[in-house]
């Protein structure tokens, strides 16, 4: 398995954020390949009706973001890259996953591989299989989920994704990372542990949104910096408990395949850096 390319998407505008993402990649010896983003601030109203489904609201920023995801997919296989590696600026990437980067997957079973998931999408939790794990890197593995999280910030795609995305791109109907309306199966699976890549403050501020916040205005700010957080935060709401509660609702429901000792995904996500 070749090197696997790394395609970094950012805003020309958001000159800070940029630096600082690049500057995080320098540290760690990538050479990426950046991808100016689409500026959904730029898009004509009438460019975003030509895009967008008959009756689909979506807010300019995620078109951007849609089509900037979509320039990586078409290189991917304009050139045959059967895997890349795809980052937002507002990603860090867990230097252990430079190694992986070299060696390259020793699986491509999959169509998406999240390096850091949602534990949900705009619809229904996400769950992983304990089970059901493909070899990334010697101990390292990508368990199957049971839906596509909403998330974009630090992920592979295989070519076969590419391929099968770029193919039901247009009209857009929904946001990039939301995927139950496409004509297709899709393999989406998540490192679950070790997490190879987590946010930084840059996350709170949001270019396919309204969404702003402050790092200073959360609420244990400095208590955000720490993993631990997350995980007493899950287990004070009772988190791991409420969801296997929901597993067999969701399986009669048929949201879940029955038989598989699904298990919810940790929290982590907002990590701040």
């Amino acid at each position: 398995m070749p090197n696997i390319p790394v395609f970094v998407v950012t805003l020309k505008r958001a000159v800070e954020r940029r630096q600082r993402m690049l500057s995080h990649i320098d540290s760690l010896g990538i050479n990426p390949r950046v991808i100016d983003a689409v500026d959904g601030r730029l898009l004509s109203a009438e460019e975003c009706t030509k895009l967008v489904a008959p009756g689909v609201q979506i807010h300019a920023g995620a078109i951007g973001c849609y089509l900037s995801h979509l320039q990586i997919y078409e290189q991917m296989v304009a050139e045959r890259i059967p895997l890349a590696l795809v980052l937002e600026d507002d990603a860090r990437l867990n230097p252990e996953f430079v190694k992986i980067l070299a060696s390259g997957s020793k699986s491509l079973g999959f169509d998406y591989c999240f390096l850091d998931s949602d534990d949900h999408n705009d619809k229904v939790d996400i769950y992983y299989d304990p089970d059901d794990a493909v070899e990334i890197s010697g101990a390292v593995r990508a368990n199957r989920l049971s839906a596509g999280p909403q998330t974009t910030h630090a992920y592979m795609i295989t070519l076969a994704g590419a391929e099968k995305r770029l193919s039901a791109a247009f009209p857009i109907q929904k946001s990039i990372d939301l995927y139950d309306h496409l004509p297709y199966p899709i393999e989406f699976r998540a490192i679950v542990t070790p997490k190879m890549a987590w946010v930084s403050e840059d996350s709170l501020e949001s270019f396919t949104s309204d969404r702003s916040v402050a790092a200073d205005s959360l609420s244990l700010s400095w208590l955000r910096k720490s993993f631990l957080f997350y995980r007493l935060r899950d287990a004070l709401k009772l988190k791991g408990i409420k969801r296997r509660l929901k597993v067999q609702a969701m399986v009669k429901a048929g949201l879940l395949k029955a038989g598989i000792r699904w298990k919810p995904l940790p929290s982590g996500r907002e990590v701040v850096l």
